[in-house]
Parts: structure tokens; C-alpha cells; sequence
């Protein structure tokens, strides 16, 4: 059985490939270290970072993030479009609109639990293990350097909001078990 995403305890990140694709599937909890590690290990010519949270969020985005959002938009003209209620149809667009490319597509996307046909994942699934009590620290700190001038009434809403992740991190162990057996699953089908 795979070792799950620890409260209390950090472990090296799980990685699985699954298909020979040039796509690296990054997940994990917020605050998990997904960005610095693709910083880190993921940041030559060779690669291209679609984070979905600046997909998702940003007011305004250039380059390939336009070109993503413009496609989503015309895919979907109808549908608004979110991670959580619509993963599979946003992962899709992502390996569409960059296909071309002649790189290895790095997703960052914390919400790779919502993805409803498993089947669909390409390349190599990174799932960052760090404990939900670092994570949920991190996130902590994160916030009060992004808003240095928050008021304590701010940050103990924003804490409050953060203490989901111990609920959340539940999707997160059952994506990764998912992917764990599905190795057996391909073979088999």
C-alpha cells in the first residue's frame, strides 16, 4: 500500500509514470511546495509551467495562459468553467492548446483529486507528500508576507479558512491511492 499524506509527517514526494506523454502531473496540498519544486527541478528550456492557480485566478494573463483561457472560453462558451467541478475538461484544454509544443507540459494544479476519468492523466503524476501541519503552516506564513498590512481580525479568518486542509487532504490520500493502483488497472486493460 502506498504511504498517504501525513498530518504530522513529511515524505518524499510520490512519483508514477504512467504513459510515455512529456506531461508532469504536479499535486499536492496548498503550501505543499509544488511551485519551488518545479522552480527547482523543472525549470530548463525544455519545460513549460502551466500553474493553475494564475490559469484559474489571475485578472489578467499573457502568453499561453491567454491562449488557454481564450480556448476554455470557446470550448465552453456557456459553462463557468472551475477546477474542482470541472478538472477533466480543463486538463484537457491545457494538453490541447500545447500540444504542439515540443516541451514537457509541468502542470501545478492542487485540485488533481477532482479529476473524475483517471484515465486521462498522461506522463508522470508528482504528488508532494509534506505534512498538512507544514503545509497549513506555510500557508500561514504565505499570507502574512503577501499582506503585510492585514489586520489580526483578517488573519484569523484566513487561519480559519486554512484549517480545511486537514478535511481536504483526505481527497488528496484517496487521488493518490487511485493513482498508486492504476498501474495494475492499465495492464489490465
Amino acid at each position: 500500500m502506498v504511504d498517504l499524506i501525513s498530518v504530522s509527517e513529511d515524505k518524499e514526494p510520490y512519483v508514477k509514470r504512467l504513459t510515455d506523454d512529456k506531461v508532469i502531473n504536479l499535486t499536492g496540498q496548498s503550501g505543499s511546495g509544488k511551485s519551488t519544486y518545479a522552480r527547482n527541478y523543472l525549470n530548463g528550456e525544455e519545460f513549460v509551467v502551466i500553474d493553475t492557480d494564475i490559469l484559474m485566478r489571475a485578472e489578467k494573463v499573457d502568453g499561453l495562459y491567454s491562449k488557454i483561457r481564450a480556448y476554455l472560453k470557446q470550448k465552453y462558451p456557456d459553462k463557468d468553467i472551475d477546477l474542482s467541478e470541472n478538472f477533466d475538461e480543463i486538463y484537457e484544454v491545457i494538453l490541447e492548446c500545447l500540444k504542439d509544443l515540443d516541451k514537457t507540459i509541468v502542470i501545478d494544479c492542487a485540485q488533481f483529486h477532482c479529476i473524475r476519468d483517471i484515465y486521462a492523466l498522461r506522463g508522470t503524476v508528482i504528488v508532494m507528500r509534506t505534512s498538512i501541519d507544514n503545509c497549513y503552516n506555510r500557508c500561514i506564513e504565505r499570507y502574512k508576507k503577501n499582506h503585510p498590512d492585514c489586520s489580526e481580525i483578517e488573519l484569523e479568518r484566513y487561519k480559519e479558512r486554512k484549517k480545511k486542509i486537514y478535511d481536504w487532504v483526505q481527497g488528496s490520500n484517496e487521488f493518490l491511492k487511485r493513482i498508486d493502483a492504476l498501474e495494475v488497472e492499465k495492464e489490465d486493460r
